[in-house]
């Protein structure tokens, strides 16, 4: 099933798949479609396909809450730790990514 998933994600003739099954993963709102979209990102070789992968991770609903911010911070710490390099490399950059975010955060607390 994986290897099926992971062609779709990675169809260089349909974006629309891409797509698709990406937000479809993220949907379900667990460590394992997560990490197959991840997968995924790593092992891109299209901008296109890097382009809607990376869309489908950034645009995640889940970041619109902090519930659900929490809850994928949660996930990528997880991630960040898997043993396939690709999902564990995406997962610390995106993590990176965010560490200013907690450091403003932070620092308007201490500014109030």
């Amino acid at each position: 099933m994986a290897d099926v998933l992971q062609r779709l994600l990675l169809d260089a003739q349909d974006t629309w798949v891409i797509q698709e099954t990406a937000e479809a993963l993220l949907e379900r709102r667990d460590t394992i479609g997560l990490r197959q979209v991840l997968l995924a990102y790593s092992q891109a070789g299209t901008h296109d396909a890097v382009d809607h992968l990376g869309a489908a991770l950034d645009c995640n609903p889940e970041w619109e809450t902090t519930q659900g911010a929490d809850w994928l911070i949660k996930q990528y710490r997880e991630l960040a730790t898997d043993p396939d390099a690709g999902v564990r490399n995406e997962a610390q950059q995106i993590l990176a990514k965010l560490r200013p975010r907690e450091g403003w955060v932070r620092d308007s607390r201490a500014d109030s």
